[in-house]
């Protein structure tokens, strides 16, 4: 028996758009679906270069026109892969026409565009009078060992957490030859290192502890503050951070650090996050990102010591069963491909999904306190607007391969 469209229609086809084009296009390929995902229509404002990126990125059809893609019937889900400042315009207007939605993180430009965002996704309603579902692009959360990571912690295998450290380092605006983008402006991004890369920090301390942020301190810097424009005509005053640090207090007490820079040499895209707790140890390194290191306080003496898991076993971690072999590694792009397969899944359950646009809220309001926190030099308090249950720790299910 066929199973029923899932017809999807993506904005954007830069960097976000080429990593979900895949996820669309390989979705079916590797997990049993209730639908059948069909790239339908990708949108962009440039008729020529869109063209060229529906054909390149596998997509039925290209449009210029957003308004009509939304009047269609046999469009239902959109995914937002465009900059910060177009996420909530675009989000909104697809939830008022009745469609499912998946953004790109952050969720919007800072709190008061989240929270618009949350209201309408909370009032949608699809054409058939089924709320509208919505997803946040926070991939990570779906690597093998990172979900593993916070499965081993919702069991207690680490005990009450007490400390988080987290990094996240790149290097692309180590100097003054990178041109200015978008994301040097805060009218379009809302913040530099600090909403680009702390906020996979903070959304993967949530996800992994449960835990909530009471409040935070901060420290920005922008080391340099013009840069060329990318049409070599002009200079453009960069107003976002270089990098930002911020240390935050937990609610269960814990204590964490958090750093994103885009300025350390060598660095291209460390992702490290470390978590303590009174009975064991997890970090999780990006760079290996099947790997999970693991410590408890229970191993004997003889063999007491970190030791290396590797998370390509399918009876025992999360997604790994439907794609290789035991020992054959994932990559960045399964972890699209992973959360996609979950956003498809619960439209059909009615299942939750997370992270949703409340966990982006949640999110943005520990990154606009840490900015407010880096101006006044004091602490502040995270605004915790949302009373938010722990998202689900991911376990394996064996058996799920197609191969």
């Amino acid at each position: 028996m066929s199973k029923p469209v899932l017809n999807v229609a993506l904005v954007g086809y830069s960097f976000m758009g080429r990593a979900h084009s895949n996820a669309y296009r390989q979705v079916n390929h590797y997990f049993d679906l209730p639908f059948r995902v069909v790239p339908k229509v990708i949108v962009g404002r440039s008729e020529g270069p869109l063209k060229v990126a529906a054909e390149l990125l596998g997509w039925e059809e290209y449009s210029t026109d957003m308004a009509a893609v939304l009047k269609r019937d046999d469009v239902h889900l959109i995914d937002v892969a465009t900059p910060n400042d177009s996420h909530a315009p675009h989000s909104i207007a697809a939830l008022k026409a009745g469609k499912h939605v998946l953004c790109e993180k952050p969720l919007g430009l800072n709190v008061k565009e989240c929270k618009a965002m949350v209201a309408a996704a909370d009032k949608a309603k699809t054409a058939d009078g089924k709320p509208c579902r919505v997803g946040l692009w926070h991939n990570y959360r779906r690597a093998p060992a990172a979900s593993t990571a916070a499965s081993l912690i919702a069991d207690g295998k680490l005990g009450e957490i007490r400390h988080v450290r987290a990094v996240y380092l790149q290097d692309w605006l180590l100097d003054d030859s990178c041109p200015a983008t978008w994301r040097m402006m805060s009218k379009t991004c809302g913040s530099g290192a600090h909403g680009d890369l702390n906020a996979h920090l903070i959304d993967l301390t949530r996800f992994m502890t449960g835990l909530e942020f009471d409040s935070v301190v901060g420290l920005e810097q922008t080391f340099i503050k013009k840069r060329k424009n990318a049409d070599g005509k002009g200079m453009l005053d960069v107003d976002v951070d270089d990098t930002l640090l911020f240390l935050a207090k937990l609610t269960n007490g814990a204590v964490a650090s958090f750093e994103a820079t885009r300025a350390a040499a060598g660095r291209k895209n460390h992702y490290c996050i470390e978590i303590n707790g009174t009975k064991g140890s997890i970090v999780w390194n990006f760079e290996r990102m099947n790997e999970l290191e693991v410590y408890t306080v229970e191993d004997e003496p003889r063999h007491k010591g970190f030791r290396t898991v590797m998370c390509m076993d399918g009876s025992a971690h999360p997604y790994a069963g439907n794609y290789w072999p035991d020992g054959h590694v994932l990559g960045y792009e399964h972890c699209f491909i992973n959360m996609l397969a979950d956003f498809v899944k619960a439209l059909a359950s009615g299942d939750e999904f997370r992270p949703n646009f409340a966990d982006g809220l949640a999110n943005q309001e520990v990154l606009d306190a840490s900015l407010a926190s880096a101006k006044s030099g004091k602490w502040v308090t995270v605004a915790r607007s949302q009373k938010l249950k722990p998202a689900k720790a991911l376990k394996a299910v064996a058996g799920k391969s197609l191969l």
